[in-house]
This record gives C-alpha cells, structure tokens and sequence, in this order.
C-alpha cells in the first residue's frame, strides 16, 4: 500500500509499448514519433497518463483500444507534439511577404477581385496568423480603395484551438513583437491575471479578431469540409513530424488549397527534397504555386 509521505514512482514504457504509441500516433494523425526515443514518449504520454489517473501504460494501450479510443486517440497526438509559438518567428518570411508577396498577389486581384486570405496550417496558439494579420493591416493601411482579407488558422490540436480562439496572450508570449506593434494591436488586461500575481494578459484588438477563422484540421487528412482557398499558406515547423510519406501528402493537400500564384512558407530548418509538380521555389523556404 501507497505511503503518503512516499511519493508514487511513475510507471515505467517498455519498447514493445513504445511501438504500440508509436503505431497509434502514426495511424491517427500521420505524426511520426520514432519507438526508440522511449524517455520522450514515457515523459510526454506519462502526463497524460497522471492527468486521467491511469496507473501504467498498459492500461493506457487498452483505453486506447476501447470505446473512448478515438477520443483518446487524440489526446495521445496532442501530448506528442510540441506547441512552440512566438510573434515575427523566423521574420524573413515575414519580410519577404511586405515587400514583394503581398504586392505580387495585389497585382493578381487579390483584395479586390476577391478576398486576401492567409492561411496558418498548424497554428498552434495563433502568434504566426496574427503576425500575418499585422503584415496585412500595414500593409493595407492608407489604401483609397477598399481592401478585403482574411486569416485562417487550423490545428490538429482541440485544446490548442480553444485557447488559441481567445486570441490571449502572456507577457512571455509577446516577448518578440516590437512595441508599436504591442500599442497598436493588442489590449493589456487592467489587472494582473490572479490575486498576487505582477504579469497582465494581452489580448488581440476587436479589428483583427474580426477577420479570423479557426477551424480543426489534420494536414494529413485534410477534410473536404475545410473551405479554404488560400493566397498565401505558412506550413512551417511542422512537416517534422510526419514520415517522408506523409510529409508530401501534407503539402500536396495544401497545395490543394492555394490559388495559383499564392506563395507557400515552409520552415527554415525543414526541407521538401524534390519540389512538388505545381511549385516553385522562390528564395529560402519560399515556394510560389504555378
């Protein structure tokens, strides 16, 4: 019998369960998480396993099987992929977007013939779309004539989409957006987020807020329910989880969605190998639709 003075020893991954995870991941999001990095797949899946009370991993195996399997299924993706996210992240991009994307695609009738639309592939918390939409702002900012765009982001992640759908963020998580951007875009809450606490919570303004979409969404398994033509696509930092296989039906998919002439950002650190029949690479993760 448990001590309480004694603390409770985690339970312990063996490889064979590993596989088993590892086959589960792969089956029900494409995200690849090699069996052999047993310490990471024991510390990741282990938090679940605390935050549902289940004693060890065999038990978690049979939940995984049972009649909240495809419940859980999900849950099991999201303690396997890492939520990294911070404003102006790998800022080239960004760069590249102002001075010549955004004017290639205005020439093409984009904000006029029809609507601009920026889609943030696997948004996490939302800092890359609401980057996008600060670009877009700035860059519309003084037209004459009407301009109309859109942002889009989906995840594979439920949780992270509810939190990204309150558009809040911490101080820490605002670190990398330059102060004129703070002032013009985000409101500070008047009081600090709990009794004793010093740091304030940062909200995006109602103006941008109102041009977003967010909507659930396996890049792997795209649903034909997504509707989403996009001009401009960020798939970035997240074609590292999925096999060389599933890596090109994920970028097939979202080719799928680009208009012609709309531009694709892929991660620095990430490579496609062969590009794609229907692309073009125009700089340094920077493909252009044909």
């Amino acid at each position: 019998m448990h001590r309480p003075d004694i603390p409770a020893l985690s339970p312990r991954l063996s490889p064979a369960e590993a596989r088993v995870l590892s086959e589960v991941a792969s089956d029900a999001s494409g995200v690849s998480v090699s069996p052999e990095k047993l310490g990471f797949l024991e510390m990741r899946v282990g938090r679940r396993l605390r935050e549902i009370g289940c004693p060890d991993f065999g038990s978690y195996l049979q939940i995984l099987n049972g009649h909240e399997g495809e419940i859980e299924r999900g849950h099991l993706v999201e303690a396997l992929t890492t939520h990294t996210t911070a404003f102006f992240r790998e800022r080239a991009h960004f760069d590249w977007l102002a001075k010549e994307g955004l004017p290639a695609l205005v020439a093409r009738g984009a904000g006029a013939a029809h609507p601009l639309t920026i889609w943030s592939a696997a948004c996490s918390l939302g800092s890359e779309m609401w980057t996008a939409a600060i670009v877009v702002d700035r860059f519309v900012a003084g037209r004459g004539s009407p301009f109309h765009w859109n942002v889009v982001g989906t995840d594979i992640s439920r949780r992270i989409l509810r939190r990204a759908a309150s558009a809040v963020f911490t101080q820490d998580e605002i670190a990398d957006l330059p102060e004129v951007y703070r002032r013009d875009y985000l409101l500070r809450s008047k009081s600090p987020t709990r009794p004793g606490a010093t740091s304030r919570l940062y909200r995006i303004v109602p103006s941008l807020r109102q041009r977003a979409r967010l909507a659930h969404a396996n890049i792997v398994d795209l649903s034909p329910r997504l509707n989403v033509t996009a001009d401009v696509v960020f798939l970035r930092n997240v074609l590292i989880y999925f096999t060389p296989e599933d890596q090109m039906c994920a970028v097939s998919n979202v080719i799928s969605r680009l208009r012609p002439g709309g531009f694709l950002f892929t991660g620095h650190s990430e490579s496609l190998g062969k590009i794609p029949d229907g692309l073009r690479q125009l700089g340094a993760s920077i493909y252009q639709r044909t």
